[in-house]
């Protein structure tokens, strides 16, 4: 779920809207550092799907305030930006509840990067120009109503129950201001993909605030990963679910896991691997097959 944004970032988009300049050079991304990508910039739609991310990166809270997030190391993602976040979010809590402290390694992608991923998507599934908006539109809206476009290496994602359990179906909607499925909780995340761990291990999908020392265990993920029990639906950052990935694999004539997904198959631990390993090689290119994945899965309506 998206969260306010800070007074800053919304005085700069107001700015950036106002003269038409494009990212600020601190925008984070996911290129690994000297890998050159050649976007899209002559179909006629990126630069204003640029422009509509550009809007959208200005609401991930996962990255926090300013100065809340700095470079960090992990097993998996050698060479890749990883950051490593403090932040705090109340999700649908409004102000009944208080923010939840929380910490999260990502690695976001930046809004060119956003833009060129969607473009391709709609594309490479068969869009034409009259289809484009539609279908441009639909996938901005299906990313952002998941995550707001931020892809969660490894922590706690901060949502409250009503917007992250299959118990409430219609979200938060209709719930009252103090209702405790409003409270926010930690859920825990893993290349992507929401996970738990074995109820022994010390850090579970609840309301409490934990320890820097916790988070600590939970980022040395060599020892951590030992101790996953279940891997659960959606794909950030494309919010792709597992038969996404199973119908476009099987239409493009491609197996179904990649080059480093080794822990398990589709149906358990080996979904978060594919998500880990598609986000690694979209950060480096103009294209992330797991938007492609969802473009097609949903190209009866999206393409229009």
């Amino acid at each position: 779920m998206i969260n306010s944004i800070t007074v800053r970032k919304l005085v700069w988009l107001i700015a950036a809207a106002c003269i038409g300049v494009g990212p600020t050079a601190a925008e984070i991304q996911c290129a690994p550092k000297n890998i050159a990508i050649t976007y899209p910039v002559q179909d006629p739609y990126f630069a204003s799907e640029k422009e509509a991310w550009t809007a959208v990166i200005g609401s991930r809270y996962l990255e926090g305030t300013d100065d809340s997030c700095s470079d960090i190391e992990i097993t998996g993602y050698e060479s890749y930006p990883t950051k490593r976040c403090y932040y705090s979010a109340v999700d649908a809590g409004g102000e009944a509840f208080a923010p939840l402290s929380a910490q999260v390694i990502i690695l976001n992608p930046s809004a060119q990067q956003l833009a060129s991923w969607s473009v391709r998507a709609c594309r490479d599934v068969g869009a034409n120009d009259m289809q484009m908006p539609n279908c441009l539109n639909k996938l901005r809206l299906h990313v952002v109503k998941a995550n707001g476009a931020q892809f969660p290496v490894a922590g706690s994602v901060v949502e409250s129950r009503c917007s992250s359990s299959k118990a409430y179906p219609h979200g938060c909607k209709g719930l009252s201001d103090k209702n405790k499925a409003r409270q926010p909780r930690n859920t825990w995340f893993r290349n992507g993909v929401s996970i738990d761990y074995v109820d022994t291990f010390d850090a579970h999908w609840d309301e409490k605030t934990y320890t820097a020392t916790t988070f600590d265990t939970v980022f040395d993920v060599n020892a951590s990963d030992k101790f996953l029990h279940n891997t659960f639906t959606w794909a950030r950052i494309a919010n792709a679910e597992r038969q996404d990935w199973i119908d476009w694999r099987n239409h493009i004539g491609k197996p179904l896991m990649l080059p480093g997904t080794v822990e398990g198959s589709v149906d358990d631990h080996g979904w978060q691997s594919i998500s880990r390993e598609v986000q690694k090689a979209a950060c480096k290119s103009d294209t992330n097959d797991l938007f492609n994945a969802v473009v097609y899965s949903h190209r009866q309506l999206w393409l229009l």
